[in-house]
């Protein structure tokens, strides 16, 4: 991705899931705290809530117990998942939807104490589900799209957010659709291990791909003329639109992506209760509020997915 990693991890000792999270880049305890983009866990003077309000094999009651939930977030798209390197902190859509799980995990959505108790812990698209998988992080929240082929390995929320594949390209270019771009001499730029990957191969098979961990590093990339376009989810490509005014977007949305969050399977009843907080999110009012804190500059709220 775009942004330096600044620290050095140290892995040897770790567990194999904190491992893995380091070797690839993400943020984890060990790291120096200048690395670190977790939010607060626990109020001072404060005590985590009993775990007795789930069944003791829920995966809530695991959650309580340690006092904090572990997400996985992407930390190099606008909007969504933004490292903001004033406050070294996470910022965006996904952030304040994980957030609000969160607090209705340990009961403090209606409370004084309202203090998110997270841990943001940064994640490639390569990352999500092994992460999930090596129980390094409790549920993943980072612009993952809904798949049967990723259903077999993992748990997925309702959808909560609902994207297209769409092109982002320097404003003086010629290219209006993906199907320009499917030509031995185009050259696409996109995440390794995105669904949009795939769909570049599906849409114009003759292009060639250059890929990253991230979509900041593809936005360089083609600033610097190695790719002639950028392709991801449309509102992920707005988010690098309005950082820099030199580009556009081009092409429509030629696929839908149905956003989810994730889970492992091993986590026992956590998926409907997600589900349950993200169905109240939708009706109270809260999903609204949150796109209108982040995606406003794109449009007005729309209606929540059903």
């Amino acid at each position: 991705m775009a942004l330096s990693r600044r620290t050095l991890i140290q892995t040897a000792g770790m567990a194999p899931a904190a491992a893995l999270l380091a070797a690839c880049g993400g943020t984890t305890q060990n790291a120096s705290p200048s690395s670190i983009a977790t939010a607060t866990t626990r109020p001072a003077g404060t005590t985590a809530p009993q775990a007795t309000a789930f069944p003791a094999t829920s995966h809530m009651a695991k959650i309580v117990q340690r006092g904090k939930l572990i997400a996985g977030v992407k930390q190099d798209q606008p909007l969504f998942g933004l490292l903001n390197p004033r406050t070294n902190q996470i910022e965006g859509f996904d952030i304040d939807i994980v957030k609000e799980i969160a607090k209705a995990v340990f009961g403090l959505a209606a409370s004084a104490d309202a203090t998110p108790r997270v841990e943001l812990r940064g994640v490639t698209s390569a990352q999500r589900i092994p992460l999930l998988q090596e129980g390094a992080v409790d549920i993943i929240a980072a612009t993952m799209t809904i798949t049967d082929a990723r259903k077999l390995e993992i748990d997925f929320s309702e959808i909560y957010y609902m994207a297209g594949q769409s092109l982002l390209v320097p404003k003086a270019s010629t290219i209006t659709k993906i199907q320009d771009m499917d030509k031995a001499d185009q050259t696409v730029c996109s995440a390794q291990g995105s669904t949009s990957e795939q769909n570049i191969t599906k849409f114009a098979p003759a292009a060639q791909k250059l890929l990253f961990a991230g979509y900041a590093e593809c936005v360089t990339a083609m600033q610097q003329g190695r790719a002639q376009a950028v392709s991801t989810d449309d509102i992920i490509l707005a988010g690098f639109l309005e950082q820099d005014p030199n580009l556009k977007m081009v092409g429509g949305q030629f696929t839908q992506e149905p956003y989810g969050l994730g889970m492992a399977k091993t986590s026992m009843g956590f998926q409907e209760f997600v589900n349950s907080e993200v169905r109240k999110m939708k009706t109270d009012g809260r999903w609204k509020q949150i796109y209108t804190k982040w995606l406003g500059k794109v449009g007005p709220a729309p209606e929540p997915p059903k």
